[in-house]
């Protein structure tokens, strides 16, 4: 007789093959990490879009009922989240968004944007002044170019002042060779973060004249990188933000 295709037990009650139960259960903390990543979606007031808290920035209304930006999202209150880029914010603040999300007259300041851009810019040299004290920053071009021949470059850092000539020939190290295959040099280049001037980076890394400098593969690189492609993403402008360059740097994020 030809096996049934549920095991039964001695009882009559049918039961699951035992390949299925270990590939259910295999499963599941997959399931369960997609369900808890979709609970913690919050809505951007402008777009209406749900996205990751990550890629928004979280907004309360002071006890004077101004309305201010909550980048870490620990302040309390009731909070209302708008996408993490400077015309989403400034979109929000001339259609007064934040009035009708919050229910009640509030004042959205017109220099709101300019605020957050100020916030976000601190807190990603904060990261990498952490990441640094971590070990986890070299500077200079011969340390950085070493560490790109090496493959040990999660993201290239170049001073946004700093000279043209250098960047393009670390830039050009970082790619992939020409004669890579494709499918095993995606993702390969690292990102490359251009958003601070020199003299912000000397104060971030503690050190004078930094122009090349670069977070390294290791574990506490990942919070600074995380602060810095926000801020690098919020300054876009609607055109650059259709760019594969921020695509493959917000790629390379998710994949981390």
């Amino acid at each position: 007789m030809a096996q049934d295709a549920l095991d039964r037990e001695p009882s009559g009650v049918a039961t699951a093959p035992v390949a299925a139960i270990d590939d259910a259960r295999a499963a599941a903390p997959a399931l369960e990490a997609g369900r808890s990543r979709k609970a913690q979606e919050r809505s951007c007031i402008v777009t209406r879009l749900a996205q990751a808290p990550e890629k928004l920035i979280r907004f309360v209304v002071s006890p004077e009922g101004v309305v201010t930006p909550d980048i870490r999202r620990a302040l309390p209150g009731r909070g209302v989240w708008v996408t993490a880029s400077r015309a989403r914010i400034a979109e929000a603040v001339k259609r007064k968004a934040f009035a009708r999300a919050f229910r009640k007259e509030v004042a959205a300041p017109v220099e709101l944007a300019d605020t957050v851009g100020v916030l976000l810019r601190k807190d990603a040299l904060q990261g990498l002044s952490l990441a640094n004290k971590a070990g986890a920053v070299i500077a200079g071009f011969e340390k950085v170019r070493s560490a790109l021949a090496a493959g040990e470059v999660l993201a290239l850092i170049e001073a946004s002042d700093g000279s043209l000539e250098g960047r393009r020939k670390l830039v050009g190290a970082s790619r992939p060779d020409a004669g890579a295959d494709l499918a095993d040099a995606a993702g390969a280049a690292p990102v490359l973060i251009d958003c601070f001037a020199s003299s912000e980076l000397d104060l971030a890394l503690g050190r004078p004249h930094v122009i090349h400098a670069a977070l390294l593969k290791v574990p506490a690189s990942g919070f600074a990188l995380t602060k810095c492609l926000r801020f690098h993403r919020f300054e876009l402008t609607e055109k650059h933000a259709s760019g594969g360059a921020e695509r493959r740097a917000a790629a390379q994020e998710d994949t981390r």
